[in-house]
């Protein structure tokens, strides 16, 4: 079960999970490293600005489902990697990812 309570250094909401699932940014392709509620951390094959508002295409595993776009916004750099938040909390697509029988959620 997730649930929603304030984790870490405080920075944000939700439990992550961790993922290895495909996805676009704009024109370059990258990878959702972990995956929140509120957020997620990617790595990208492009230099990403901080702070700068990205669409991120996600294609929902064992689906037939076009990719569906969530908005984000990039709020840390990593060594390797991008810490972005969604635009709006919880969007369906990401609500979605995190039922899906392909994410193995911890014990």
């Amino acid at each position: 079960m997730i649930t929603d309570q304030l984790t870490g250094n405080g920075d944000r909401w939700g439990q992550r999970i961790a993922v290895d699932i495909p996805v676009q940014v704009a024109a370059h392709h990258g990878h959702l490293k972990n995956l929140s509620l509120s957020g997620a951390i990617m790595e990208t094959d492009h230099e990403l600005r901080l702070h700068a508002y990205i669409e991120v295409n996600i294609k929902l595993p064992e689906t037939d489902r076009s990719p569906i776009r969530v908005m984000a916004r990039v709020m840390r750099k990593l060594e390797d990697a991008v810490c972005v938040e969604w635009c709006d909390f919880a969007p369906s697509t990401v609500r979605d990812l995190l039922r899906s029988p392909s994410i193995q959620l911890p014990p």
